[in-house]
């Protein structure tokens, strides 16, 4: 039974994939740890996982983390991308990196899969003292930010007659390297103290290029082309999480009974403490719209500050793998586990957010015309309003989303891994 540490930063959209990669994986034979924060040990041991807790800087509460008042004056971009990667990932790396060591003393014979944020693995892996799994597959969750001649972050550079694109995107990818140097000077600085004898990479190839293989939660059709990615980058499809068993339909379930076209509006699991960023105005732009909505608030009714207009149903909590299915739009602050969950369901997508990965998604989505991209976090309802009416009348973009749903059919997200790690 081979067997194999999960580990995860404790940062909710992070460790979701990889708790639910735990749960699939552990219903295949395989001996599983997870390695994670302290405050996720229940509802790991819940699932029949064994159980380590990450110590010291690397054990944190990531719902408090908004609250940080040297937070909250930074600019979105990298100004605050620099201090939440520092803050969030590099900084736990020695802790993180410590409790990896504790566990693969005890026991040397176990593989290693963690989130690409997980920075304890780096160590051992650029020559510092240590034991090494016997293998790495880092797992990224979001969109790839990996340096190519091909594309940049956000998507190809677009370049007049006459210019090189590829050299237009080298120069860009630089740019964005440089923009992020803090966070790989903090590594670097960590990495020294620890020992390594080897330089990381510029931030964020780095956490691509450095483990032994990667496993990219997208696919072939949301992902931009790079001609140029390392074979150890695999791009190996989704991992819908499955609904709890004890979950049951709100009363107005019946509502969805495909007699009009249903559009899902949700700000997420965590960025959901104002809802007038884009649920409340998104509820006052569909009002008048033959559709049902249905907004996934992530927290309390009684957040809502606008009463729920007549062709509109909320709830804190209801799984997308039981709604998406009805859906025929998803409206998103950007979350790419969300967005990813609504195209594998054939769902378009109106993505929105400015913060984190959420601009790299609705650059995706645009692209490749599967819905619409927001360039703001906070849409006006007459923006919402004529942008879900252009999405759901789009048969383009109906048949785009409808083909992306077949690549993600297609690919056996698990098994993949499971290759990855010990095939």
């Amino acid at each position: 039974m081979p067997k194999i540490i999960v580990a995860a930063p404790p940062v909710s959209g992070e460790l979701a994939p990889l708790l639910e990669l735990a749960r699939r994986l552990a219903g295949r034979g395989h001996q599983i740890t997870v390695l994670t924060g302290s405050r996720f040990r229940t509802e790991v041991e819940e699932s029949g996982l064994g159980f380590e807790p990450l110590t010291g800087a690397a054990d944190f509460d990531d719902r408090l983390y908004g609250d940080l008042p040297e937070r909250a004056d930074l600019a979105p971009g990298p100004e605050q991308l620099n201090f939440d990667w520092i803050h969030a990932f590099a900084d736990p790396m020695p802790d993180q990196h410590a409790r990896l060591q504790e566990l693969l003393e005890r026991d040397p014979d176990q593989y290693l899969i963690s989130n690409a944020l997980f920075l304890g693995a780096l160590p051992p892996a650029l020559g510092a003292p240590g034991r090494k799994p016997l293998r790495w597959v880092a797992v990224s969750a979001v969109p790839l930010a990996l340096s190519s001649q091909d594309t940049t972050f956000f998507g190809p550079v677009p370049v007049g007659p006459g210019q090189d694109p590829k050299a237009a995107n080298r120069a860009a990818n630089a740019e964005f390297a440089a923009a992020m140097r803090p966070v790989q000077d903090r590594i670097n600085e960590l990495l020294h103290t620890l020992g390594a004898q080897q330089t990381f990479p510029a931030f964020v190839d780095g956490i691509i290029t450095v483990p032994d293989r990667t496993a990219a939660l997208t696919v072939p059709g949301f992902e931009f082309d790079r001609g140029d990615a390392p074979d150890s980058v695999h791009l190996v499809g989704t991992l819908t999480p499955q609904h709890a068993a004890d979950w049951r339909p709100p009363s107005w379930w019946s509502d969805l009974d495909g007699s009009r076209p249903v559009v899902v509006v949700t700000q997420g699991t965590m960025a959901n403490r104002d809802l007038s960023q884009l649920i409340e105005p998104a509820l006052a732009a569909l009002a008048d719209l033959d559709v049902t909505v249905v907004a996934a608030l992530g927290r309390e009714l009684e957040a809502l500050s606008v009463p729920l207009p007549a062709n509109a149903r909320a709830a804190e909590y209801i799984p997308f793998a039981a709604l998406l299915p009805k859906a025929d739009l998803l409206i998103t602050n950007g979350g790419a586990g969300g967005i990813h969950q609504a195209l594998s369901a054939g769902v378009p997508v109106i993505a929105a957010g400015l913060t984190e990965d959420k601009p790299a998604n609705a650059a995706r989505i645009a692209h490749h015309g599967l819905g619409a991209g927001l360039q703001t976090a906070t849409p006006t309802a007459e923006v919402l309003a004529e942008t879900a009416e252009k999405v759901l009348k789009d048969t383009e973009i109906h048949d785009n989303v409808q083909r992306l749903k077949r690549v993600y059919e297609g690919l056996d997200t698990v098994a993949e891994i499971e290759r990855l790690t010990i095939g």
